[in-house]
């Protein structure tokens, strides 16, 4: 029961770590999109037509 209990943490440990760099990831794209395609010298961004 102990070792079930055990390895169903270490699991949720994982997926929670995971989950986390997962989240950080996308912000930090998101900053650095925000960065490139604002300010004098941001890239053209495509308009609509």
């Amino acid at each position: 029961m102990l070792k079930k209990l055990a390895l169903a943490a270490v699991a949720a440990g994982a997926v929670a770590a995971v989950r986390r760099r997962s989240a950080g990831a996308g912000k930090a794209e998101a900053d650095l999109w925000h960065e490139a395609t604002n300010g004098p010298q941001a890239v053209s961004r495509p308009t609509s037509r």
